[in-house]
């Protein structure tokens, strides 16, 4: 896979200022009833959006009088309106997508990043490492790369927002997130990867088949990476995750009688998790229910009773946000 460096140059789909949202649900399926997952879904007149996930539902914030527009390849795009309804089912008709073209709604990518040519090399050797099986000088066959610097096993939809509430997306693309230098990365035709260069996005969401997207955004007072995950997000606090990722090579020793390491390259990460009051500096966390309760001073309490014995894991913290915007 060849990656080069791209600036994202995309037409902005610009919001009207909000004076109400409600919680809006549904499915989009064809017309013989078959579910049509990851549809993108979007209010026409502001920048809230979603992708459904892969069993066609989908959530989102929307302004009760607006209208939603699913898109999807191989279906004609779908407007119904919302008419201050929670509940909005949507069926496509077979058709041509808007997506079909590269006007209108559709991103489109354009120029080179100047001067940013030094980091082609470093994704291609780390491309060219994983999954591969050498005899090396060592003396010992070096096993595939284990692990991986991309946070997702499989390149997924997304989409942007701008820091002027703008909405950048492509429904063409695929998406994936670099671990280790926090950038994020998009392809057309998994042969090419580019990285995305755009001072002016705000935050940007991956769906990786689940309802609830992964929230990534710049936070300079955690992290130097230009984005980190975001689990939590509220007037009130957040909780971030930042994921670090190193590359620990093979090293595999035997006299013939006592063996150690490992014959294989693995790429390593270390997670670490930030809580960040309002007005407050970062404060480094661990993901425990006892932790949530003292840190969010009550707020999370009637969640966490109704999950149970359940674990607390990056969804946990993703579900319980999406409660407290309720």
């Amino acid at each position: 896979m060849k990656i080069l460096i791209f600036g994202l140059f995309i037409a902005g789909i610009f919001s009207n200022a909000l004076s109400q949202t409600i919680s809006v649900s549904g499915t989009v399926k064809d017309a013989q009833g078959q579910v049509i997952p990851l549809a993108f879904v979007r209010d026409v007149q502001h920048y809230y959006a979603t992708y459904a996930d892969s069993a066609g539902s989908f959530l989102l914030k929307a302004d009760p009088s607006s209208v939603l527009v699913a898109i999807a390849n191989g279906f004609a795009d779908t407007q119904v309106k919302i008419e201050n309804k929670t509940v909005v089912n949507i069926v496509m008709p077979a058709g041509t997508s808007s997506s079909a073209n590269a006007a209108g709604n559709s991103a489109g990518l354009a120029g080179p990043e100047t001067g940013g040519g030094g980091g082609v090399p470093y994704y291609q050797t780390l491309m060219t490492q994983t999954g591969s099986s050498t005899a090396v000088a060592a003396g010992f066959a070096h096993e595939p790369t284990r692990g991986s610097q991309f946070l997702l096993l499989h390149w997924v939809h997304g989409f942007a927002i701008g820091i002027k509430d703008s909405l950048w997306f492509d429904i063409n693309n695929l998406y994936n997130y670099d671990k280790a230098s926090g950038s994020l990365l998009f392809t057309k035709d998994m042969k090419t990867v580019m990285r995305i260069n755009k001072p002016g996005i705000k935050y940007f969401c991956l769906f990786n088949g689940k309802l609830l997207p992964l929230i990534f955004e710049n936070a300079s007072a955690i992290s130097k990476k230009p984005y980190i995950e975001v689990l939590l997000n509220n007037s009130k606090y957040k909780i971030y995750k930042q994921t670090d990722n190193k590359l620990v090579k093979a090293d595999f020793k035997s006299d013939g009688i006592i063996t150690s390491g490992n014959r294989y390259d693995e790429y390593v990460d270390y997670e670490h998790y930030y809580f960040v009051k309002a007005g407050d500096k970062p404060k480094g966390i661990s993901l425990k229910k006892k932790t949530l309760k003292e840190l969010l001073g009550g707020d999370a309490d009637k969640f966490i009773a109704a999950q149970g014995d359940r674990d607390v894991d990056d969804d946990y913290v993703r579900e319980l946000g999406y409660s407290l915007a309720q």
